[in-house]
């Protein structure tokens, strides 16, 4: 791959230059990356950085690409007149740049500037990554750790390269920074011995390179260049931000200032480069970043977003917005146009092409012509009209005038136009949502606003209208491109976007301000925002209330004769005289919910206090009955037969009732009252006689009645009893044992309770269950969802030992639908309110099944059984007394938590106002709910849809949940699916190409295999394009075959597929092929029933490992018609192969129905030779 003959070259070089960064100079590296016509893949030596423990700097090598002249020859150094230094993207495809940037060269070379292929040298540098071990660079396995890599080639983790961060390979220097590399490459062109005619040098990225090239410029050191360098950004996906503040919301992502999007956290990410920089601040950063010379390039139809965390979402919604945000925060600017600090802003009509945009006109100026001769000559900005006051640094005078249009019309109100304005996340800018209609328009949404006596009206999503009298404090006015969605009764008018608001108001609408903490409220001083205890414990344990009338001076008065009190989770309050010692502070951004009854104040978040403290608090006497001071003191027990610690354990009847004695322990929250009593029996007696009560605390003579069982809370000062159910008449002492125990929920008026097990086993965990369903001992299902909690329905709450034991606590308690296990507290619910992300919670809720058909049968596919990776697949069956609706039917928040079975088989559960992050595939303008879940369900990667305003949202995975009350989503509840393709349909041979972890490609035919089945897929499917719609024909001739015989073929091919892994020195599979014929014979009767599903091609829905996948690719490995490619992280999941072959077989040979007009029945394949069965 790489040329022999520039070894003699080196020795025309003088030998004072070898020690420096060289092209040609470095170690040539046996690479496989593949030929780029015009240019060769060449070694630049780098000087390594010094290691502790070396004598001297190594040499390394940078492998890249590099062009030649007109001639197909070296380009000879003294006609150069320009360099281009392009990076490549997250795919580590240099070749495809160097190829992009040679075509856009090539274009301008025609134009006959003099500007070519021997004046500008195009260099494209390889970044690799683990992924391309003994493609991009060589490997040797067996080594001991880090000394896989046997060459001076520079290597680098993930994708730390984008972002500076420091080489891992070779082992013996792993001190150079990606951004030390472009440093030396600059400086290797700005050589005017090498390179005397040079004029200009350009650092080139798009996409994720962008996101290199525009960090590069912020932090990168001032190298004092002869030649000018400009710095071409070309729709990145984020920015590095210059400052702390953000144009967006930060309240749900604290994260939103680390770096790569922020500097909170440089120099642990890690980076060793530039460190003296960022510890001068921000304000240092911006200086470096506005003395170099920035080309942006922005794509207008770039509407995309790759984001993997929140950070990126606090400066724009998607890339387009974000680039307006940036430019508007950080202004371009061009003093002095032939300078060589000259700013420049193109809006190129172009999408997410980095090929486009680098041929585009706008692209070829920045990148050949401007500044080509030294005189400072450049082309004025592209792209007119422009989209904002500060986007035209060096405008067209002969197109700048060139305005948008605006609506200048007045509506209903005098309402007017006002702009684009975000929507917050968790919360609506606009509290009214007045309609959601297909007849949405201007007139319409400001008419209805006013008529309810609004003065600003919003639309959104085509659809949707919002009215209010101001706009909540997390809005922004943000770039009009984002709201260009037609309005769905009038599209030639525009009517906001994905989560923007067109806002019509009188005058410019009223932004509220931003809510706070204030420092007093009454006698308590603010103390900051702290945790509740891991433990399941509360941080304030003594008394609580919740309600939608919270506010903090609520809480104050609530809490008025105690020393502490706390908001979380917008509406609930707690109070207490002491701070659990497991409670520790964190950053004031933690608690950023607002009061349920004030906006303008925060209180607390989820598992989150904002904590308030009365410094001139006195502890009250213990014998006060005055409020409900937390119980400090011994109580007086008058009567012998009840008395601690000599009762402990023990059960004593009250009125029919029976209690556990607990000495030493209280639960916090559920009070109901408190009474002064003379004894401890007086206490219980009172509680048996309150329908609602369930717990007793007893503290001097202070009796405390509660009705639900919260936390236990150690106190030496406490006698408690709880009620357990209509048990024994007499006291008779429990076991000790906790495997013998059971834990009891109390749930009705009569003092009843569900009696769980402790001992039962614990099989689901978070985060390897979630999304599964979980089949309780009733039959009920439960779909799993981790850090999920929703607020309100209380009923009560106990301690368990496993997740398992919280559902089933649930599941035998009359009206509880959802549980959220913290520790091992679990509490029931009767409600499923509102969803809000919480990592400390396991949560569980009760899944109420929807069919698409209007039959009254019900599927609950869920199983407490589980694998290393998610749910089983068994499936129990229920019944259901009503009619299921059809699609058409679901609706929010009616079909909330029901599930939704679609044509295909996928099952769907509904969640409303629930979003989830990232995995965006596409979007499309529907009619109703039902089309969007139809759409996503003949999408054959869509998992997950957010329909909004008109529109549906097609995801391919299931990220973060987000609470946005607005949104109406479905997930898919099962595992991975798996897509197969059909090229022709004519002498199909299949080839298995496998790619594994380590990079090695493998194929091998199994022209064999198809001899004894016949030319099956060929006779019997008729491939119609890539959509993933498969033709079926000739159903009625079904073909059976004995499992044993299917799985007896396969091991002949399992022989032949370890042959050719131990060929190829690959680990080989550490499971039998058995494995696959055991789990056949569980699924047998399931996979039947699947087959006759007519989407069965289409879409396999099977257990396989998550990170498995199956789909059409056109691999250049692959010569024949049909191909498979199964991509997987894991040496151990090759059996997966044979595990998929099977499947094909055994729905193929299924009887199925026919169809109406059958087409002609292939021969029957011979019968397969007699075989003994598999063990």
């Amino acid at each position: 791959m790489f040329s022999l003959f520039a070894l003699p070259l080196l020795l025309l070089i003088p030998t004072s230059t070898l020690v420096l960064a060289q092209q040609y100079a470095g170690d040539p590296i046996d690479t496989h990356l593949p030929s780029v016509p015009g240019s060769e893949i060449a070694f630049f030596k780098i000087p390594g950085v010094l290691d502790s423990n070396k004598k001297k700097p190594a040499n390394l090598t940078l492998i890249n690409y590099y062009s030649h002249g007109s001639d197909g020859k070296r380009l000879v150094e003294s006609k150069v007149q320009r360099a281009v230094i392009i990076i490549h993207g997250l795919n580590r495809d240099p070749g495809t740049y160097e190829a992009n940037m040679l075509s856009a060269l090539a274009i301008t070379e025609k134009e006959g500037q003099g500007v070519g292929r021997d004046q500008v040298a195009v260099m494209a540098p390889y970044f690799p990554n683990g992924d391309d071990k003994s493609t991009g660079y060589p490997w040797t396995d067996g080594l001991p750790a880090q000394r896989g890599s046997t060459t001076s080639a520079l290597v680098w983790k993930g994708s730390q390269w984008s972002a500076g961060g420091n080489n891992q390979f070779p082992y013996y220097s792993q001190n150079t920074s990606s951004y030390a590399v472009l440093d030396a490459v600059v400086q290797y062109f700005d050589d005017r011995v090498l390179f005397p005619s040079m004029k200009q040098i350009v650092v080139a990225g798009h996409s994720l390179g962008a996101q290199t090239v525009q960090r590069y410029a912020a932090v990168g050191q001032k190298l004092n260049t002869r030649s000018p360098v400009t710095y071409w950004i070309g729709n990145p996906n984020s920015y590095v931000w210059l400052s702390t503040e953000r144009p967006l919301s930060t309240a749900s992502c604290p994260t939103y200032d680390y770096y790569r999007e922020g500097f909170t956290n440089f120099t642990e990410y890690p980076m060793t480069y530039g460190q003296n920089l960022v510890s001068k601040g921000r304000s240092a950063i911006l200086a470096n970043y506005n003395s170099k010379q920035i080309a942006y390039a922005r794509g207008m139809q770039d509407l995309g977003d790759d984001s993997s965390t929140c950070a990126p979402g606090t400066t724009g919604g998607n890339r387009n917005e974000r680039f307006f945000n940036f430019i508007k925060a950080f202004p371009p600017s061009c003093s002095d146009p032939r300078g060589s600090n000259c700013d420049t802003v193109d809006l190129v009509n172009m999408g997410h092409d980095g090929g486009g945009m680098m041929a585009s006109p706008a692209g070829r100026a920045r990148l050949f012509t401007d500044n080509f001769h030294g005189n400072g000559n450049r082309s004025y900005d592209f792209g007119y009209p422009r989209q904002a006051p500060w986007d035209d640094p060096f405008p067209d005078p002969a197109l700048n005038t060139t305005a948008l249009s605006v609506n200048n019309n007045t509506y209903d109100g005098n309402l007017t136009y006002a702009g684009c304005y975000s929507d917050s996340g968790s919360s609506r800018s606009l509290s009214v949502l007045a309609y959601e209609s297909s007849s949405n328009t201007i007139e319409l949404c400001t008419s209805t606003c006013v008529a309810r006596g609004s003065s600003i009206a919003g639309l959104e999503y085509g659809s949707q209208c919002f009215c209010g009298n101001s706009l909540t404090s997390m809005t922004t006015k943000v770039i009009e491109s984002s709201c260009i969605m037609p309005c769905s009764g009038n599209s030639s008018q525009s009517c906001g976007g994905g989560s923007r608001l067109s806002v019509y108001s009188k005058g410019t609408p009223y932004i509220l301000p931003p809510p706070n903490t204030p420092e007093t409220i009454g006698s308590f001083y603010s103390s900051g925002c702290y945790t509740e205890p891991s433990n399941g414990n509360r941080a304030l344990s003594a008394r609580s209330t919740a309600g939608s009338s919270m506010t903090l001076e609520y809480c104050a008065s609530f809490c008025a004769s105690y020393k502490y009190f706390g908001t979380e989770f917008s509406s609930e309050c707690f109070c207490g005289n002491t701070l659990h010692s497991l409670s520790t502070p964190v950053p004031a951004g933690d608690c950023s919910m607002t009061c349920a009854n004030n906006s303008l104040q925060y209180c607390g978040g989820g598992n989150r206090l904002t904590l308030y403290s009365n410094a001139d608090f006195s502890q009250p006497s213990p014998s006060t009955t005055s409020g409900t001071p937390i119980p400090t003191s011994t109580p007086t027990a008058a009567s012998s037969d009840i008395s601690c610690p000599a009762s402990n354990n023990t059960l004593v009847t009250s009125r029919g009732l029976n209690f556990t004695i607990e000495c030493c322990i209280d639960h916090s929250g559920g009070d109901l009252s408190s009474l002064s009593v003379s004894s401890f029996r007086q206490c219980i007696d009172a509680c048996a006689a309150e329908a609602r009560c369930v717990d007793v605390s007893l503290s001097g003579s202070a009796c405390y009645l509660k009705s639900l069982l919260g936390p236990a809370v150690p106190n030496g000062g406490v006698w408690g009893a709880r009620l357990v159910g209509d048990g024994a008449s007499s006291a008779t002492a429990t076991s000790s044992s906790p495997s013998a125990q059971s834990s009891t929920a109390g749930s009705s008026a009569s003092g009843s309770a569900s009696t769980v097990s402790s001992a039962m086993p614990s099989a689901l965990t978070c985060p390897a269950s979630n999304s599964s369903t979980y089949t309780a001992n009733s039959g009920r299902a439960f779909a799993i969802e981790c850090g999920i909690d929703h607020q309100a329905g209380d009923m009560s709450s106990l301690s368990v030992s496993s997740f398992k034991q919280c559902i089933e606590a649930c599941d035998q308690t009359s009206g509880c639908v959802d549980v959220s296990l913290s520790g091992s507290a679990c509490y029931l619910k009767s409600s499923i309110g509102a969803a809000v992300v919480n990592g400390g919670v396991w949560g569980a809720r009760l899944v109420v099944e929807a069919s698409s058909s209007t039959t009254s049968s019900a599927i609950a596919t869920a199983s407490s059984g589980s694998t290393s990776g998610g749910s089983s697949r068994a499936a129990s069956t229920a019944s259901s007394t009503a009619a299921s609706p059809t699609a058409s039917a679901l609706t929010c928040p009616a079909s909330n938590s029901t599930t939704y079975a679609a044509s295909s088989g996928k099952t769907f559960l509904i969640e409303c106002g629930i979003d989830h992050r990232a995995g965006d595939l596409s979007s499309r303008a529907v009619s109703s709910f039902g089309e969007c879940l139809a759409t996503c369900d003949a999408t054959l990667s869509c998992v997950c849809v957010a329909f909004t305003g008109g529109v549906c949202y097609l995801k391919s995975e299931v990220g973060e949940a987000v609470r946005l009350e607005h949104v109406w989503g479905a997930r898919v509840l099962g595992d991975i699916f798996l897509l197969i393709g059909v090229d022709n349909v004519v002498g199909i041979v299949w080839d298995i190409i496998v790619r594994i972890d380590v990079g090695i490609w493998f194929g091998f035919g199994f022209e064999d295999f198809f001899i004894q089945f016949g030319k099956l897929s060929g006779d019997r499917i008729q491939h119609t394009g890539y959509s993933g719609e498969l033709e079926f024909k000739d159903w009625s001739r079904g073909l059976s075959w004995n499992l044993v015989d299917v799985c007896e073929l396969l091991n002949d091919l399992h022989a032949d597929f370890s042959t050719h892994i131990n060929e190829r020195h690959i680990e080989q599979p550490n499971r039998q092929l058995i494995y696959c014929c055991e789990l056949f014979y569980k699924l047998s009767t399931e996979l039947v029933a699947f087959s006759r599903n007519p989407f069965a091609y289409r879409c396999l829905e099977l257990i396989l490992h998550p990170d498995d996948y199956l789909y059409l690719n056109d691999n250049p490995f692959a010569d024949h018609d049909f191909h498979l490619i199964l991509l997987t992280t894991n040496h151990h999941h090759h059996h997966h192969l044979l595990l998929l072959l099977t499947l094909i077989l055994l729905l193929a040979a299924t009887p199925t129905p026919p169809p109406p007009a059958p087409s002609p029945s292939p021969p029957a394949p011979p019968a397969p030779k007699p075989r003994t069965p598999a063990p």
